[in-house]
């Protein structure tokens, strides 16, 4: 899961289960009883889980520090992200909040309350990012793999809004007089949101019909205003709302877990069907909507990636993509230490060997989880013609080696996105 949604659920779960009493607003002329109030100790405890819900991505600025150009499948969702180390982490944190909320002047939860305040962001955090696909290594130092449940896409956008927007609403309803230049500033932002968030998953190569923003927007002003009817928003806490908000969000993501038992069996239903010897395979989810699935199998014959729709388990199409078969040039990769922990990283890897000019040669090596549609080809091969379907355009995880005529590596690294 992206840093910025991790960010948004601690803030969530902070505000839910840790922000001490809240006295929600009466509409009274008193300014002390015109808005919302909080417990002394809420500002610290929210600050607190949040931090511990992004803290576990600082493993992302060791690469950049050491000039790894693989730490991200090296390093990132390593140490920092270990159920084992997790109690450590809390503690730390809760030792450096102490002094630091004593010199910012506010009032801190007592030590033992902060330390299960962090355990439970930096828990969420873990959590979340098994749900993805990207898998995590929960269990260094321990042992090294990396476990991914494969519920929900990296990104998930359904899981940020849930998180997000009804700690906004909550805000708007904290002070009546000022309900509706609030309530409208961020019914706006929300919208703008899902404008943004149709562009960028266009051009990310995920893009989804422009309905959904549509629907998306609607969901939010129903979200925001509709509560406002006989002032019932008003009388409900921040932590009401969040509570929903965090049920809500558990739900969605049970539903997800389901959806994703679901579209495995389809998966290993469809495998039958044509035969297949499956060596390894997974249903991975696509964007937006927890609907739209792709299944990999890797077989003898190479890596099959069908796209299907749940809960009705149709496959709308698949591809084969054949490895090349006892190339030279493959076995003097594989000798490479950065693509040895690059096909550690890779669970569906798949290779292609291009000529290019002066008789120099490529690889490229690219995870299948990775990979994006594009226009529809065929193949040579009977399987692959019968099978034709979207061709998956690679991504910035595709690895590629230039070879000279020789043999010899002249250049390997990543490859820029297509």
């Amino acid at each position: 899961m992206d840093t910025i949604t991790h960010g948004i659920v601690g803030a969530l779960v902070g505000k839910a289960l840790f922000a001490g009493r809240d006295v929600p607003a009466t509409g009274s002329s008193k300014p002390d009883k015109s808005r919302a109030l909080s417990s002394p100790t809420a500002r610290a405890a929210i600050v607190a889980c949040t931090i511990g819900s992004i803290f576990p991505d600082i493993d992302i600025f060791a690469g950049p520090l050491a000039h790894n150009p693989l730490a991200i499948m090296e390093w990132h969702r390593n140490i920092t992200h270990s159920a084992l180390i997790l109690p450590i982490w809390a503690l730390l944190l809760s030792a450096l909040s102490i002094p630091l909320a004593r010199w910012l002047k506010w009032r801190s939860p007592p030590f033992l309350t902060l330390f299960v305040i962090y355990a439970v962001g930096i828990a969420s955090h873990i959590f979340l990012d098994l749900a993805t696909s990207f898998g995590t290594m929960v269990w260094s130092p321990l042992r090294y793999s990396r476990p991914a449940w494969d519920w929900v896409f990296i990104v998930d956008l359904t899981v940020t809004s849930i998180a997000l927007a009804p700690q906004l609403v909550a805000w708007c309803y904290r002070d009546p007089a000022h309900f509706w230049s609030r309530s409208i500033g961020i019914w706006a932002l929300l919208t703008l949101g899902a404008i943004g968030a149709y562009f960028l998953a266009s051009n990310a190569g995920y893009g989804f019909p422009v309905a959904v923003v549509g629907i998306a927007s609607t969901v939010f002003a129903a979200l925001i205003f509709l509560p406002a009817a006989k002032r019932a928003g008003f009388r409900w806490t921040r932590a009401s709302w969040c509570r929903v908000a965090l049920a809500v969000l558990c739900m969605y993501i049970a539903l997800a877990a389901e959806a994703h038992h679901k579209a495995l069996a389809d998966v290993e239903r469809f495998a039958a069907e044509q035969h297949l010897q499956p060596v390894s395979l997974a249903a991975l989810p696509l964007p937006p909507t927890i609907t739209e699935w792709v299944g990999i199998i890797t077989t003898p014959d190479g890596v099959w990636r069908a796209l299907l729709q749940e809960p009705s388990g149709a496959v709308e199409s698949t591809q084969l993509y054949i490895d090349p078969q006892s190339q030279p040039f493959i076995a003097k990769a594989e000798k490479l230490r950065d693509v040895q922990i690059y096909l550690w990283f890779a669970r569906f890897p798949v290779w292609r060997i291009a000529r290019l000019n002066g008789n120099e040669t490529a690889i490229d090596i690219s995870d299948m989880r990775f990979f994006r549609e594009r226009v529809p080809v065929t193949g040579n091969d009977s399987r692959q013609s019968r099978f034709a379907g979207p061709r998956a355009g690679r991504t910035g995880f595709t690895f590629e080696i230039v070879f000279d005529a020789q043999g010899r590596v002249l250049s390997h690294g990543f490859k820029e996105p297509e």
